[in-house]
């Protein structure tokens, strides 16, 4: 038992210590926050800090590692539960959507810096990544199909919606009128049917 309550305690002081470092990380921006930036939010020494990472570009490839297996359980499970495939689209936007609105912090590191990562850490995210699209690939491939809509090259496609997806962090405020599933609505209508609400062959 009291080796269980060593085991909880110390994920939950990771938790707490990674949430802070990637609030550090996200606001000075990789290259500029340092380990003894992180060391003082976190009310911790440096050497305390390897404990848990071993480098800062070690920090990162865990923090956004983490949050590529977040989003892959998340859209495996609409995969695996929803058939139709234009109600998948629906719920993977409004899945999206709700990360950034639950994970703010994250949601901005990987698109501003993923790239600082280098070599195995680089190459591991990349394999998640696409793996990740591969899901909205598919279920717009599928949509595709089944409602006889014609698209040039898909792949552009997908990358255009996911990219609406996660951009919404340059302006969204979840505290507006808009709340999070009705803006996913929204990117979903706008996606399909465009500002006309008409649909036409591409």
């Amino acid at each position: 038992m009291a080796a269980i309550d060593r085991e909880t305690e110390k994920s939950r002081r990771q938790e707490k210590i990674f949430r802070t470092a990637a609030r550090v990380l996200c606001n000075l921006g990789y290259e500029k926050a340092s380990l003894r930036d992180i060391a003082e939010a976190t009310h911790m020494t440096k050497a305390g800090l390897y404990y848990y990472f071993k480098s800062k570009e070690d920090l990162l490839y865990q923090l956004l590692d983490g949050y590529m297996d977040e989003l892959i359980k998340g859209i495996r499970e609409i995969h695996t539960q929803v058939e139709d495939p234009r109600e998948f689209l629906q719920e993977a936007i409004r899945f999206q959507v709700g990360m950034y609105h639950r994970d703010s912090t994250r949601s901005k590191l990987i698109i501003h810096d993923e790239n600082c990562l280098s070599g195995a850490y680089y190459r591991k995210l990349k394999d998640k990544q696409r793996e990740y699209i591969s899901y909205w690939s598919n279920g717009l491939e599928r949509l595709c199909r089944k409602e006889s809509i014609e698209l040039d090259y898909l792949s552009v496609y997908v990358n255009f919606l996911v990219g609406i997806c996660n951009w919404i962090y340059q302006w969204y405020n979840a505290r507006g009128d808009v709340k999070p599933d009705d803006l996913a609505e929204r990117i979903f209508t706008f996606f399909l049917y465009g500002i006309t609400g008409e649909r036409a062959s591409v």
